[in-house]
């Protein structure tokens, strides 16, 4: 396998290379929270609420992950991204339907909640 690296590092060949792959892991969670969670976002001019925010959404990306790992654990070894979960588990169409003294939640049968059988 051959690889490139273009820096300006004055660094020995191997040390970049080693930095460079530790950090290969990295970019496309950072991608994710800038595209999904919109971590770039400043909803305010206050730093401590753009701090406060900034928590929000990676807490946010934690817990859907945590969701995704527990309860759909193929979904999980797939990696899809925030975009896809989304569409699969949380914007699903569907009815509440109260029937018998109960709430029913009827969605498509093609949907992955369905899939699931939360």
């Amino acid at each position: 396998m051959t690889r490139v690296y273009l820096t300006n590092s004055a660094d020995p060949l191997e040390d970049v290379a080693e930095r460079y792959d530790a950090r290969a892991g990295v970019e496309p969670l950072i991608a994710e929270w800038k595209n999904g969670w919109g971590l770039t976002d400043t909803p305010s001019w206050a730093f401590l609420a753009n701090h406060a925010a900034m928590l929000l959404k990676l807490l946010a990306h934690n817990l859907v992950r945590a969701f995704v790992r527990d309860v759909a654990p193929r979904l999980a070894a797939s990696r899809w991204r925030i975009h896809w979960l989304r569409r699969a588990l949380i914007h699903v169409a569907g009815r509440l339907v109260h029937s018998g003294r109960r709430w029913v939640l009827r969605v498509s049968p093609r949907s992955q909640l369905v899939a699931l059988r939360l």
